[in-house]
């Protein structure tokens, strides 16, 4: 059920979940200060109680009601970056974010999204807590259709369009004297050096038992047909391709396109409506082209493809 933006922000203040687009990915939303919402985001996406939340922001002066001990180059980062796609994991002030939204976990995560309408949904609403709006380990929806596949017709969208980016933000933690990526994104560790001084390193769960944020314990971005990354079997024994469109397949193969070799924003753009086209279409398997670079943004796409091939 598409609606509009006025519609939206009554269902928010109802203390309802509405999915809203971002430049990203489109976001299950539920207002921070409704327990009971966000509590059904849980439900509706059957995500792990241990997989903490993003709040959402209109404003990085609201950040420091949520945190505390905002550590060296938050603001650097904040006033470069946002609107978005750069998500913070600050130490929280637990008293004033729900334990739900942690994951009872000592921080929690920030974005200030850059797309229109979701700011002004953030302007009249208020903090809002904002998970990838499909069923958890399943491809991110980057358009409406995708949210109306996955919770059906009379689920409220707010229809944005298709997402820019296509795959989901970076995030960032500073442990250790230093900013470290804990979840590849739409910006690559190179777009950080020129202000940090260095680029961050890309880790993982640094030494913690539960994912600090989305996006790194679990099989992630799924689809039920199984992924053959692997260079060395032959194309043609899947008979399924996803590739590049300035390259050549078998003939005998079904092949799936991603956008050009030369352009990384078009790839990751169309990622994961490649891959939610494989479950359309009932696919079993599918051999990926794994033949691009990996820095930048590549790496990105990269590390969502291992995630997704499980």
């Amino acid at each position: 059920m598409f609606i509009d933006y006025k519609t939206a922000c009554e269902h928010l203040k109802r203390g309802e979940v509405v999915a809203i687009p971002t430049e990203t990915v489109y976001g299950l939303a539920a207002s921070l200060s409704c327990s009971e919402a966000i509590d059904q985001i849980f439900t509706l996406k059957k995500r792990p109680a241990d997989n903490p939340l993003i709040i959402h922001v209109a404003d990085s002066s609201q950040v420091e009601h949520f945190a505390k001990d905002i550590p060296q180059g938050f603001s650097i980062l904040a006033n470069t970056f946002w609107p978005g796609p750069l998500t913070l994991v600050l130490p929280a002030q637990k008293e004033w974010v729900p334990g739900a939204v942690r994951a009872n976990l000592d921080t929690v995560a920030f974005r200030i999204p850059n797309h229109p309408l979701t700011l002004q949904v953030l302007a009249e609403v208020g903090p809002l807590v904002m998970p990838s709006a499909n069923l958890a380990g399943k491809p991110s929806a980057t358009s409406p259709k995708h949210v109306e596949n996955d919770f059906g017709k009379n689920f409220p969208v707010l229809d944005g369009g298709e997402c820019q980016s296509g795959v989901e933000s970076t995030i960032l933690i500073y442990i250790e004297e230093q900013w470290k990526i804990i979840r590849q994104g739409a910006l690559s560790a190179e777009a950080f050096e020129e202000f940090l001084g260095y680029q961050p390193k890309v880790g993982g769960q640094v030494n913690n038992k539960s994912p600090l944020c989305p996006g790194q314990l679990y099989k992630h971005y799924a689809p039920s047909a199984t992924l053959v990354l692997d260079t060395d079997v032959n194309p043609e024994t899947i008979g399924v391709v996803i590739g590049f469109s300035d390259r050549t397949y078998p003939q005998s193969c079904d092949v799936f396109l991603l956008g050009p070799s030369s352009d990384p924003c078009e790839v990751a753009r169309n990622l994961y409506n490649v891959l939610r086209s494989l479950d359309q279409k009932e696919i079993e398997s599918a051999w990926v082209d794994m033949d691009f670079p990996k820095n930048g943004l590549w790496a990105t796409i990269e590390e969502r493809l291992q995630k997704a091939s499980g």
